[in-house]
């Protein structure tokens, strides 16, 4: 699929890095890429996604909007509160770029739902809250062999992780190195969250999952970036073998 002239202009500026030209923005016009949870990172990151011209969204979640998500989940207004995040989502995205298509499913991903919603799909970012529904992001992966990226975000500090099922370590494998009260202290309903974390995690996020469709090499592959806007202070961790 070759650009027209309106995308051409549109895209310029992706298109004259000479990492991606516009070879590379048709590649994601035509690629299919999977939001796990429209939340705080979903709704930046999906903001970007859709601007960039990923030509194929889905987005997962069943969770409505309210009033305390304004603050950091900015995809949405005073207007949607009491509406389907998903729903405010498609159409608010496919007004923001023509091109792209939005698929919603307004359900919560279970174990019994999730090979058959993400399978077909290149790549899924996962922006949930909770480590069990990450968990098994990480294990229908695995079994559907689709790449995924993991994001996270908890009072000021927040952390991304790329994994390639088969050819790295899974997410999962990294928890029985760290404390065994991770998972709560990454909850962000039991405890705040500084908003410009998330806008930082999600952008770092997405650009992992676009690096991927395009091809790149240095991706967080058996590591994860560790972001604290409370210290400025940003790591890379890496997986113990």
């Amino acid at each position: 699929m070759s650009l027209n002239k309106e995308q051409k202009e549109k895209y310029y500026h992706t298109t004259f890095l000479k990492e991606i030209k516009e070879e590379g923005q048709e590649k994601l016009l035509s690629s299919k890429v999977i939001v796990i949870g429209a939340g705080g990172l979903a709704s930046s990151a999906l903001t970007y996604l859709a601007s960039m011209g990923i030509g194929n969204i889905t987005i997962v979640d069943d969770d409505k909007v309210s009033l305390n998500n304004l603050p950091r989940q900015i995809l949405y207004t005073y207007q949607d509160i009491g509406e389907y995040k998903v729903e405010v989502a498609k159409r608010r995205l496919e007004m923001l770029n023509p091109d792209v298509k939005v698929s919603i499913y307004k359900e919560k991903l279970t174990s019994q739902n999730a090979s058959r919603i993400i399978k077909g799909h290149d790549i899924v970012l996962d922006c949930t809250d909770n480590f069990e529904t990450k968990f098994l992001i990480d294990d229908t992966c695995h079994t559907l062999n689709i790449p995924f990226v993991i994001a996270g975000v908890s009072d000021y500090q927040g952390q991304v992780s790329t994994c390639l099922p088969h050819k790295s370590k899974s997410f999962k494998s990294l928890f029985s190195t760290l404390p065994i009260n991770i998972e709560q202290k990454y909850k962000d309903e039991d405890q705040g969250v500084y908003p410009p974390v998330i806008g930082l995690i999600s952008d770092i996020a997405i650009s992992e999952v676009v690096k991927y469709l395009l091809g790149f090499k240095d991706l967080l592959i058996d590591k994860m970036l560790i972001a604290n806007l409370k210290t400025n202070d940003f790591k890379i961790i890496k997986f113990p073998q």
